[in-house]
């Protein structure tokens, strides 16, 4: 897959407030600091898309990326882009943080 282009859309609290559900999501679940940001920078070619940090538990909000691709089912096809959400869920397990 070819990802032509990828944007921050909005970072939610909750689910109830993520955008709607018109398009394909593909969710990255993990426990905190193990690199699920720094996978979605590495795959979207861009370093600075999805905020990193070497502190577990930075990533407190349900985060949306819209990302542009080729079509999967045949790259070959010129203007057939596809439009899907990479989402960044927060990490669960040992991130000690303060409580709000």
């Amino acid at each position: 897959m070819l990802i032509k282009s990828a944007k921050y859309i909005i970072s939610s609290p909750d689910f109830e407030k993520c955008p709607a559900p018109d398009k394909k999501e593909y969710a990255f679940i993990g426990r905190s600091n193990v690199g699920k940001s720094s996978l979605i920078n590495m795959l979207c070619n861009n370093e600075k898309l999805a905020k990193t940090s070497g502190t577990p538990g930075k990533t407190q909000l349900i985060n949306h990326f819209e990302i542009v691709s080729a079509s999967a089912i045949n790259p070959k096809k010129e203007g057939e882009n596809v439009k899907w959400f990479l989402v960044d869920l927060p990490g669960y397990g040992f991130a000690k943080v303060s409580i709000r």
